[in-house]
């Protein structure tokens, strides 16, 4: 029972308010109204010696709350608080003076628990488990009498003694399979990874339907890199012993991703869809995650079972048009020089997936879509102009409802810029600003008719646009029209013609037309007639990346050099050095690349690619011995 507070003076009905708000300060429910009540002094103690707690500053909270317990040392809340001040205080003995005040002659398993926690911060170590033990033998035969005393343990870590605790506690219940995911967490956390894996095996043997609960207590070692490997030893073992149970699968194929072994991983979610007869939805899935984590290998090889496999299911048509996407970014992110003749096949792979879906899906629902895809990949890997505007076209015209059809209109406006129809593309483009449903694609055709006229010597009317467009910051093209805008502050000087803006003009337009020719011819005046001009940086950076799109790497590299020997102080400086940097290294000539790395790091250290800098110099010295 709560001893009585020192009652206060005042009405009744004020008095009793009092001590229900008291009371809920406290988490206590206020007494019988014939017993005295708390009064205002004690709680603003209270409410003080809180503060200080909060504060962190035990010190000035602990004779409040001596004074406070003193006078009620049957509050719990007095002392709980002032147990807590002890601990902060490291007055340890203190502390084990009240809990024994509170046992006297009632001992619970909370309270003689409490008092082993309390001998154990002091570092009496044997003296605790004793009392770990007393606390136990006070209700054997409780499973609650476990998880308190087990509670207690794991907050200081003392996982051998929580694992004995429970262990303990099977044996005396005489139920095996009690306390399995307390177990199964206290050996993870003592790093027994095959113990903690064969408790959730059992337990999802008990509950098949609590998978993600066993994922989710899995993940932290997981993600620190612990205990995978020997998980997987004892999903596997327990996979060919139960091979029809899924739970068992999921888990371990899991397991293996979180591994990146995908291979691995493919071969029990071919099992799972068998098992469920998913007609190839779970291996679709998977693909896809497959694809996220850039695994483009396993996820295409997903694809291929599900044709294989399952070429009559709903989800067929999805996964050869999959197959074109995967092999399509697949080959995007290796295009250069050292991968050419793989995304060469890829591209092609990819080009054919699309054909063959769009042959044998024509009614579709992602025919519209397969059709735009084909036509990107028609204009961006093979240049086909003609092949492109059929494929777009057809889209636009068949397909006009459809959220793809406005990227056709897109992308037919690309198709024009490259063939040098301007006009055709400013018609284009003006009619799809002013149409698109999408506020992006709206604002991707602003910057075209931008551009439009920055190609062709209009820079007043492309300053008007490029300032329209970056007045919106969300837009995606935001960025790319504010540095349109300041190419042409910088650029634009005294010659009232502004013919090396002019020139330079040319020269990017023909870049983008692939007319490199053309273009290094325009950048080469520009460069001759202009040697000084704000713009003849930028026109070596330019003119160094057309000679490796030509797979001139000689001339690239010689082209990447000059920008930091000539501009120094330019932002294309340190960008030519790695570029020099990483062509050294890939046609195998380390010790070069490691000379102008370090020149990168030593000329511009707070370049924002000096950490890509360090991390390859790292991995050439290495390999150099």
């Amino acid at each position: 029972m709560i001893q009585p507070l020192l009652p206060r003076s005042g009405s009744a009905g004020g008095t009793h308010l009092l001590a229900v708000v008291f009371g809920l300060l406290l988490g206590l429910t206020a007494g019988p109204t014939h017993a005295q009540q708390p009064d205002s002094v004690q709680l603003k103690k209270f409410q003080r010696a809180n503060g200080f707690l909060r504060a962190d500053q035990p010190e000035r909270a602990l004779p409040l709350l001596e004074d406070l317990y003193d006078n009620a040392p049957g509050n719990t809340a007095f002392y709980r608080k002032l147990k807590q001040t002890y601990e902060s205080l490291k007055r340890y003995d203190d502390a084990l003076r009240l809990v024994d005040e509170r046992i006297g002659s009632s001992p619970t398993v909370s309270l003689v628990a409490e008092k082993a926690r309390l001998q154990y911060q002091k570092n009496e170590v044997d003296t605790a488990n004793d009392t770990w033990d007393r606390a136990v033998a006070l209700a054997p035969n409780e499973a609650q009498t476990y998880r308190i005393v087990y509670n207690t343990l794991v907050d200081l870590r003392h996982f051998r003694k929580a694992i004995a605790v429970l262990q303990a506690g099977r044996d005396a219940l005489d139920q095996p399979d009690a306390f399995r995911t307390e177990l199964a967490h206290l050996y993870g956390l003592d790093g027994q990874f095959e113990a903690a894996m064969q408790e959730y095996v059992a337990f999802l043997a008990e509950a098949p339907n609590r998978l993600n609960y066993v994922r989710s207590r899995l993940q932290t070692f997981v993600e620190q890199g612990q205990g995978i490997e020997a998980s997987i030893r004892v999903l596997q073992r327990t996979v060919q012993e139960n091979p029809l149970k899924e739970p068992y699968r999921e888990l371990l194929a899991w397991l293996h991703t979180e591994q990146n072994d995908y291979a691995a991983a493919l071969d029990e979610y071919r099992a799972l869809d068998r098992l469920g007869d998913r007609q190839g939805q779970v291996l679709l899935q998977f693909a896809r995650r497959a694809a996220d984590a850039q695994r483009y290998g396993v996820a295409t090889r997903a694809c291929e079972v599900i044709q294989e496999q399952y070429s009559e299911s709903g989800v067929a048509p999805e996964a050869q048009k999959l197959r074109g996407d995967l092999y399509r970014r697949w080959a995007d992110q290796g295009a250069d020089s050292t991968t050419a003749a793989q995304d060469s096949a890829r591209y092609a792979r990819a080009r054919t997936a699309y054909e063959t879906f769009l042959r044998e899906n024509p009614g579709h629902a992602d025919y519209p879509d397969a059709l735009l895809r084909l036509g990107t990949l028609q204009i961006d890997a093979y240049r086909a102009l003609d092949d492109a505007q059929n494929t777009l076209n057809q889209l636009v015209s068949n397909h006009p409802e459809a959220t793809a059809a406005d990227k056709g209109k897109y992308h037919l406006g690309r198709v024009a810029v490259l063939r040098d129809s301007l006009d055709r593309a400013r018609l284009l483009f003006s009619r799809l600003a002013a149409s698109a449903q999408s506020s992006d694609l709206a604002g991707q055709a602003q910057y075209e008719l931008a551009l439009l006229h920055f190609y062709q010597g209009e820079f007043d009317a492309t300053a008007a646009r490029a300032s329209s467009i970056s007045e919106n910051p969300s837009a995606d093209v935001a960025n790319d029209a504010i540095a349109l805008k300041t190419l042409l502050q910088e650029a634009r000087g005294p010659d009232s013609l502004d013919t090396p803006l002019r020139t330079f003009a040319r020269a990017r337009l023909s870049e983008r037309q692939h007319a490199h020719g053309r273009a290094l011819e325009s950048l080469g005046v520009l460069l001759k007639q202009h040697p000084r001009h704000p713009l003849a940086d930028d026109a070596r950076f330019r003119r160094a990346n057309i000679h490796l799109a030509r797979q001139d790497t000689s001339a690239a590299l010689k082209a990447f050099r000059a920008v930091p020997e000539r501009h120094p102080r330019s932002p294309y400086a340190d960008r030519s050095l790695f570029r020099a940097a990483s062509l050294l290294e890939a046609n195998g000539r380390p010790a070069a690349a490691v000379e102008v790395y370090g020149r990168l790091l030593s000329d511009y250290p707070k370049s924002l690619l000096a950490g890509d800098a360090r991390g390859r110099l790292r991995v050439l010295r290495r390999s150099q011995g």
